[in-house]
C-alpha cells in the first residue's frame, strides 16, 4: 500500500482510538462512514489478492472519510499532511557538505605535493572499504540468520503519554518537542496527545523506507567527498607545480611498493597497466618536480610524474569509492520508492480485526493453543475475556490442546479466516532451540495473522514484591518476539 493511504489510515485510527472529542466523529458517526463505504464499494471480492486489494481500498476510503468528518485545527491538518521527513534542502546540504569536505581535505593536507601516502586521498579510500566490508558482512549475517521483519503495532491514541518529549520508540524527543511546538494551543489537550501518537505510530511504520532514504543520500555524500577531493587536487594542478613523492620514518620503499599495488590493483586491472616496480618507488622517495619524466619503462610515458600520480588517483577513487557508491545509492533509491509504495499494516490488530469483520461480515475466529501449560477454568475465563475486549463480543474462540515442553507444533486444520494463537507462560525463559523454532513453525503454517500471547498472571503473584524482575521478563520476550518477527500480547488475570 502506498504512503498517502497507509499515512491517511493511521491518521485515522489515531482518531477512532482518541478520547471523546467535540472535534472528532463519535462512535455512531464513524459506523455510519462504515456502512457508507461499504455501500459505496458494493460486494467487492473477500478472498486472495483480489479481497486483499478491495479490503485496502476500504480501509483507505474509510480513512479518508474519517478525517472528513473530524473538526480538526489547522495545526494539526498541517502535522497530518506534512510527515516528519527529510528537509527539502537536506539533501542539497548533504551533498554540497560532502563535496565541501572533500575538497577541503586535500586543500588542508597537501596544498602543493602529490604525495603517494596522502592522507586525505587514502584515508577516503579505506574508509569507504570499511563500509564495504561492514556492509558484506552484515548482508551475509542476514542470509545465514534471517529474521521476519516485525511490522510495528499501531499504538492507541488514549494510551500515549501527553509529553510530547517522553522516550519511547517513536520519533526522537527533539523531533517531537520540535513537531509538538506547531501546537502551542493545544499543550494538556486529549487532541495533542491524539496527533503525537499518531506521530509516533508514524514514525514506526514508515522506519522502513526513511532508513532507506538517508541511505541513499549518504551513498551520494560518500561519492560527492571524494568527487570534492580529485576537484581540489585537479584544480590546485592548474595553478601550481606539484611535487610528487613520499616520506615515511617508519615504512620502506619495499613496503610502500606493496601496499600502493595492493590498494591500486582495481584501477591497474581495469586500465590494464602493470604494477609499480621497487625501482618507480625509490626514484620517488622525498620530493621530485613534476616535470621529471617517468622511470623508463613506466606507464604513460609521455606524462611528467605529477599528472601521472593525479591520473592514479583519479583512477582509484573513481573505481573503489564513486562509482560504487553510485551503484549503491540507485539501490537505495530504488528500494526506497519500493518501500514507499508497499508499506505494511498490522492487519491482525482488534483494530483492523474489526473492520476486517464488518468488511467480510465474519466475526473473528481464533484458534488457541496453549504450550508448555495447564488450562484451568481461569485461565480459560481470563484469555477468553482478554479475546472479546480486543476482538468484540462476537469474537469466537477454538481451544486446542495444550503442547508439551519441546513439542513441535502439530499440523491443525483450521477455517480460512482463523487466526492461530500461540500461549505461552511468561515464566518460561525464551530459549532460541525451542521457543524461536515454535515461532518459526508458527508463521511458516499459519503465516503473518498468527499471534502470540503470554500469559503473566503466574509470574506476576510469584513476583509480586519485586516488579522490576516482572518488567525484565516482558521486556525480554517481547525484545525475543520481535527478533522472530511477532509482537507479544500481555494477558494477565485481571482481564477477567
Amino acid at each position: 500500500m502506498k504512503a498517502d493511504a497507509v499515512r491517511d489510515i493511521v491518521f485515522a485510527h489515531a482518531i477512532e482510538t482518541a478520547a471523546p472529542s467535540d472535534a472528532l466523529p463519535d462512535t455512531a458517526r464513524r459506523e455510519a462512514i462504515t456502512q457508507e463505504v461499504l455501500h459505496a464499494l458494493g460486494n467487492p471480492a473477500t478472498k486472495g489478492r483480489a479481497g486483499h486489494a478491495a479490503f485496502g481500498q476500504f480501509l483507505q476510503t474509510r480513512a479518508a472519510r474519517i478525517i472528513a468528518a473530524s473538526n480538526l485545527p489547522a495545526d494539526i491538518r498541517q502535522l497530518w499532511q506534512a510527515p516528519p521527513a527529510m528537509a527539502r534542502w537536506a539533501p542539497a546540504a548533504i551533498l554540497m557538505g560532502a563535496l565541501v569536505a572533500g575538497f577541503v581535505s586535500h586543500r588542508i593536507t597537501d596544498p602543493h605535493r602529490v604525495d603517494l601516502l596522502s592522507l586525505s586521498l587514502l584515508g577516503i579510500v579505506l574508509w569507504n572499504l570499511l563500509v564495504y566490508l561492514w556492509t558484506v558482512l552484515h548482508g551475509a549475517l542476514r542470509l545465514a540468520r534471517p529474521r521476519r521483519q516485525a511490522i510495528a503495532v499501531l499504538q492507541p491514541a488514549q494510551s500515549a503519554p501527553a509529553d510530547s518529549g517522553a522516550p519511547g520508540n517513536g520519533p526522537p524527543g527533539w523531533l517531537q518537542r520540535l513537531r509538538g511546538k506547531a501546537m502551542p494551543g493545544l499543550r494538556g489537550t486529549a487532541l495533542r496527545r491524539m496527533a503525537l501518537a499518531f506521530e509516533r505510530n508514524w514514525w514506526q511504520i514508515s522506519r522502513p523506507a526513511r532508513h532507506a532514504q538517508w541511505l541513499l543520500w549518504l551513498h551520494l555524500g560518500a561519492a560527492a567527498m571524494a568527487a570534492g577531493a580529485l576537484a581540489s587536487l585537479w584544480i590546485t594542478g592548474l595553478t601550481r607545480e606539484y611535487q610528487v613523492g613520499w616520506e615515511s620514518t617508519f615504512l620502506s620503499a619495499a613496503q610502500v611498493q606493496q601496499s600502493l599495488n595492493a590498494l591500486f590493483a582495481p584501477s591497474q586491472w581495469l586500465q590494464l597497466t602493470s604494477p609499480w616496480s621497487l625501482s618507480d618507488i625509490q626514484l620517488l622517495q622525498g620530493w621530485v618536480s613534476n616535470d621529471r619524466p617517468a622511470a623508463p619503462g613506466a606507464q604513460l610515458p609521455a606524462m611528467g610524474v605529477g599528472e601521472r600520480w593525479v591520473w592514479a588517483y583519479t583512477a582509484l577513487l573513481a573505481v573503489l569509492v564513486i562509482v560504487p557508491r553510485l551503484m549503491l545509492a540507485l539501490w537505495q533509491g530504488l528500494r526506497w520508492r519500493w518501500l514507499a509504495s508497499h508499506m505494511a499494516l498490522p492487519l491482525n490488530q482488534p483494530y483492523f480485526a474489526s473492520l476486517q469483520r464488518d468488511f467480510g461480515g465474519l466475526a473473528t475466529q481464533l484458534v488457541i493453543v496453549p504450550y508448555s501449560m495447564e488450562i484451568t477454568p481461569e485461565r480459560k475465563a481470563a484469555v477468553e475475556h482478554y479475546t472479546a475486549t480486543l476482538y468484540g463480543a462476537g469474537a469466537g474462540t477454538t481451544w486446542r490442546p495444550s503442547l508439551a515442553y519441546g513439542a513441535t507444533l502439530p499440523d491443525m486444520a483450521t477455517a480460512a479466516p482463523a487466526q492461530t494463537v500461540l500461549l505461552v507462560n511468561l515464566a518460561a525463559t525464551p530459549e532460541a532451540e525451542i521457543h524461536a523454532e515454535l515461532l518459526a513453525q508458527l508463521h511458516r503454517r499459519h503465516g503473518s495473522s498468527s499471534q502470540l500471547w503470554l500469559w503473566t498472571a503466574d509470574f506476576a503473584a510469584r513476583n509480586s514484591g519485586a516488579p522490576r524482575r516482572l518488567q525484565e521478563r516482558e521486556a525480554l520476550w517481547q525484545d525475543f518476539a520481535r527478533q522472530n518477527g511477532f509482537t507479544a500480547h500481555l494477558v494477565s488475570a485481571a482481564s477477567s
